[in-house]
């Protein structure tokens, strides 16, 4: 991986990906993760929060990460299509399972955790309310914030943590330390990453700009108090074992 800027990063041959700098944005943390995980050669730029990026919005479409290319194929942002790249582009160290129904398994997780109105969908509405009697921010505008889904939202992130937990606990007692099957896959990629929605590693683990870390420490406590253990144990174990510590924002 070297680190460059986006102009470089378009007009560059191979693997680019570009993710929010110093954010723990777990979209773009999970897809570097997954890539240095595959051992995949990269280059990597930065969508800076809160500003215009023009350039990666001209070649992108898109004014968030992450944002994934290969070569002279057109830039790809959704989680899925990063992840079919990934698997393309290094088979030897599958995250998708070649059973069926392991694989159905790990894709339903994954959406259940990256997908519309799922985990990271739901923790993005809460962290943008208004104020009462207030108008969305452009943050909240950007990304459709709508009252409808935000008051259902910390609902759905406790529904699935809990099934989350029920599923690690299921696993564990037939020996296994994963989501599904009996090796790591997308899926426990994506909830070490989408963890830190809700319970965020340490600054020396996760070197989030200073001023966000609070925003992404306050989870409301219906949520805190359906937390099971073993979710942040499975977060920690994969973090330390697959991932690079301290992450690279």
């Amino acid at each position: 991986m070297k680190y460059t800027n986006i102009d470089d990063a378009v007009n560059a041959n191979g693997l680019r990906l570009v993710i929010v700098k110093d954010m723990p944005s777990a979209w773009g943390v999970a897809a570097k993760a997954m890539i240095d995980y595959k051992g995949l050669d990269y280059l990597l730029a930065h969508q800076i929060p809160m500003s215009e990026n023009p350039e990666l919005l001209a070649w992108s479409g898109t004014n968030s990460g992450p944002v994934a290319a290969w070569n002279n194929e057109s830039p790809i942002n959704r989680w899925d299509d990063i992840l079919f790249l990934i698997e393309r582009l290094a088979p030897q160290k599958p995250l998708l399972p070649k059973d069926a129904a392991a694989r159905i398994q790990v894709l339903g997780i994954s959406h259940e955790i990256c997908g519309e109105l799922g985990f990271g969908w739901n923790r993005r509405l809460d962290m943008m309310r208004p104020p009462e009697g207030q108008p969305p921010s452009d943050f909240g505008k950007k990304y459709s914030y709508n009252d409808t889904d935000a008051a259902l939202a910390n609902k759905r992130v406790v529904t699935l943590i809990k099934e989350l937990a029920t599923i690690l606990k299921v696993q564990a007692k037939q020996g296994s330390e994963f989501l599904v099957g009996n090796s790591i896959t997308a899926a426990d990629f994506y909830w070490a990453a989408f963890s830190n929605f809700i319970v965020l590693q340490s600054q020396e683990e996760c070197p989030v700009n200073p001023q966000a870390r609070p925003m992404f420490e306050n989870t409301p406590a219906e949520i805190t108090a359906a937390i099971d253990p073993i979710l942040i144990e499975h977060r920690d174990k994969i973090m330390r074992t697959y991932c690079k510590l301290p992450l690279e924002l």
